[in-house]
């Protein structure tokens, strides 16, 4: 073998094969312990055996019948629709109305605006998060869709304005007169 072929092998085929494993290996751990038939038995043998190859023999009865149910699945799907459909179209409205408020507005007076919101997008959602914990604790909403129909519009709307008003002030004024 020629030094360059080597070379290469090292340096470059193998940390990407160590990269490749290691960006999949996650997503080959929740296949297996997904459908493990035994995880939430209490019979030791047949944990160790599942364990000990590696990969379970069958998908888990348990898990097959939760999914095949419609109560279930539906009421998932109804709150995991309301709980992203509602703030996308709070924000949307909000972002809209103010986005198109603040681009239209005289230099002059749009400026601050312009700039606070833009400081309130800048601002780290960890640091939104406490006060919002306090609120959600305060009117009780912490195991209810109303949790995040309420939070999400407080990172979505500052944001929808910006890219917004960014929209509306690429728009000739000649075009609404």
């Amino acid at each position: 073998m020629s030094r360059q072929p080597l070379h290469k092998w090292v340096f470059f085929h193998v940390p990407l094969m160590v990269f490749v494993v290691g960006t999949l290996f996650p997503f080959y751990w929740m296949l297996v312990t997904a459908s493990d038939p035994t995880a939430s038995s209490t019979d030791r043998g047949a944990r160790s055996k599942t364990r000990r190859s590696g990969r379970p023999s069958r998908p888990s009865s348990t898990r097959i019948y939760l999914f095949k149910q419609n109560d279930v699945r539906d009421l998932a799907l109804e709150h995991d629709v309301s709980s992203r459909s509602c703030p996308t179209l709070i924000s949307l409205f909000c972002g809209l109305l103010a986005g198109y408020a603040l681009a239209r507005a005289p230099l002059s007076a749009g400026r601050r605006p312009r700039t606070s919101i833009f400081v309130t997008y800048l601002v780290p959602p960890t640091l939104l998060f406490i006060p919002l914990a306090n609120i959600i604790r305060d009117f009780r909403l912490g195991d209810t869709p109303w949790s995040l129909i309420l939070t999400y519009p407080t990172f979505l709307i500052p944001f929808c304005t910006w890219l917004l008003m960014g929209y509306f002030k690429t728009i000739p004024k000649e075009l609404e007169e």
